[in-house]
């Protein structure tokens, strides 16, 4: 009203015409934004790591931002928090991992929109990203450790044939006359055998109870990975299990235990590889739970 009328009919124009314009320019750039989220597998209990929001573009035409709300879970809290991402190529958004906590900590999308060059159109976009991290405990010795093997038993080889390691005895009828050790035999003036000797295959298995509150997770993790290491520093893999009815998995390395754990924690226990044997026995099994006593 308080224009000439040639000023505010072009005014009027120019916001009819403004609506339109913003729609068509960012359209195509606005179905065409989506973001990525990257994060370690394994993080140390107060070791500093971040989950990174990344934006990607397959179309030159301008967008403003993209707003996107992510759901951070473990094994006793749930928080949602928003976040504002430029929808330039490339741009970054990091996320402070908190590391107080051990077990596994996910990330995952509920909603996210993008919004258009000037600010007048937000355009929902069905963009599930997701990704977890297992925070672990540092290795902690259990209460008792008396059942754990002291070093590696061999037994004789089945059929004989050659092994690194060997034993020496009597000659017994019947033992081929290749595996007579002859200096050995020429110094005793009697036929000594070269024994050869193999560790047994392993059937061991470490049952680890599940937890009913966070003191019981960070003793089962830490009691668990104290003895992984253990054994796998014998060189002597075994088969786990997590829980009465959890999947059991054969380990021979730290990082198959890693793989195990974060799979089975975070509810994706269909990926694991399966064994391809279990023995139908144990040989001797260790439990750990997370009792203080």
């Amino acid at each position: 009203m308080l224009y000439p009328f040639w000023f505010s009919w072009y005014f009027f124009l120019l916001v009819l015409l403004l609506a339109p314009f913003d729609l068509l320019i960012s359209l195509p750039g606005m179905l065409t934004r989506h973001v990525s989220l990257s994060l370690p597998k394994t993080l140390e209990m107060g070791e500093g790591g971040v989950v990174v929001l990344t934006t990607h573009q397959k179309s030159a035409f301008p967008a403003r931002c993209v707003k996107i709300w992510l759901r951070i879970t473990g094994d006793s809290f749930t928080v949602w928090r928003r976040f504002i991402l430029n929808a330039e190529e490339g741009e970054r958004y990091e996320i402070k991992i908190d590391t107080s906590r051990t077990g596994i900590t996910a990330f995952e999308s509920t909603r996210s929109w993008t919004v258009s060059l000037i600010g007048l159109f937000c355009l929902p976009s069905n963009l599930l990203i997701r990704g977890s991290v297992l925070i672990m405990p540092p290795p902690q010795k259990p209460p008792h450790t008396v059942a754990l093997p002291r070093g590696i038993i061999l037994k004789p080889k089945p059929g004989g044939g050659f092994s690194e390691d060997y034993d020496l005895r009597p000659y017994r009828l019947g033992d081929p006359i290749r595996a007579v050790h002859w200096k050995v035999s020429a110094k005793f003036d009697s036929l000594i055998i070269r024994e050869p000797l193999v560790p047994p295959a392993h059937s061991r298995l470490i049952h680890a109870a599940k937890w009913n509150s966070p003191s019981e997770r960070d003793n089962v993790l830490s009691r668990l990975r104290w003895v992984s290491d253990y054994l796998l520093k014998w060189n002597m893999p075994f088969y786990i299990r997590l829980g009465e009815d959890g999947p059991i998995a054969e380990i021979d390395s730290n990082a198959d235990l890693m793989e195990y754990l974060h799979l089975v924690l975070d509810g994706a226990a269909h990926e694991l590889r399966a064994p391809s044997t279990v023995p139908i026995r144990f040989a001797w099994v260790f439990r750990v739970d997370g009792n203080d006593k």
